[in-house]
């Protein structure tokens, strides 16, 4: 079976841990690798240019790491299987030999000298190790998630019908009860016929998008609105429409760009 691997949101609390754990390396580093002296040592002076030197490079790769799992596993919707793991694997590990190699070169430019070959292939083996362990610690992280216990919100996600988690328990509702799904304040809630808010599992709208029929309409990147709840269609400046629908005491704008394709939707109900 494949897993989607989850577009990952990096929490703060997950970036001061992998930005102080970076640190706490470079500091290791300058002074094992670059300066050889280790703080008790006598005649220690703290070697500020080398630590920044590692530092830039840590962070440089460690947030190319983060932006290319992100982008790869939420955009192009990865697998969990070998050939999806390998993409970001060697992704990462691409963009940390450029990254490598321009930072090297702009560190041999600005202090006039150049490094010794089997120096530069060490340090890259260290950056790559490290570009390699975090990507790791990425996908092992998304595994974990995709296969952790199976609560009723999980359940509800993976559900083919549209349910709900209420009161602790599973609600499938009918495409014939909702009017709209509202993106709102990081939540997607949906408004049934009678006018409830409820409070869904689902964390997009794309994801709600999937499981519904031509009944329902993306009007915009807030909303999806069902046909049987419009209660009219008024024009807007710029051809822009407004939906007007019986449970909500606002009106929704459809761009004009959208606008021709929602009024064939609807009319398209009507003449059949």
């Amino acid at each position: 079976m494949t897993i989607a691997l989850p577009h990952q949101k990096i929490k703060l609390s997950d970036n001061t841990v992998r930005r102080s754990l970076m640190v706490l390396l470079s500091f290791v580093m300058t002074h094992l690798i670059t300066y050889q002296k280790l703080p008790f040592s006598p005649d220690y002076q703290f070697p500020f240019i080398p630590f920044t030197i590692f530092l830039i490079y840590g962070l440089f790769i460690c947030e190319t790491n983060t932006w290319n799992y992100r982008r790869l596993s939420g955009k192009s919707k990865l697998g969990f299987d070998t050939k999806s793991v390998w993409l970001i694997i060697r992704t990462n590990l691409v963009f940390c030999s450029v990254i490598f190699a321009i930072l090297t070169i702009l560190q041999m430019i600005i202090f006039q000298y150049v490094m010794n070959p089997f120096r530069f292939v060490g340090l890259l083996g260290v950056c790559l190790m490290i570009s390699l362990i975090e990507t790791g610690v990425f996908v092992i992280r998304a595994y974990a998630k995709s296969n952790g216990t199976l609560t009723l919100n999980k359940l509800a996600a993976k559900s083919q019908t549209v349910s709900i988690v209420r009161n602790n328990e599973l609600r499938t509702i009918t495409e014939e009860e909702i009017s709209c799904f509202v993106h709102q304040d990081g939540c997607v809630f949906l408004i049934d016929k009678e006018g409830s808010k409820l409070v869904t599992q689902y964390e997009s709208l794309n994801e709600v998008e999937e499981k519904l029929s031509n009944r329902f309409f993306r009007a915009n990147r807030q909303t999806i609105i069902s046909r049987g709840a419009i209660s009219s269609l008024q024009k807007d400046v710029n051809n822009k429409l407004k939906v007007h629908l019986e449970q909500l005491s606002t009106c929704i704008t459809v761009s004009r760009y959208k606008s021709r394709e929602l009024k064939t939707w609807f009319q398209s109900d009507h003449s059949a």
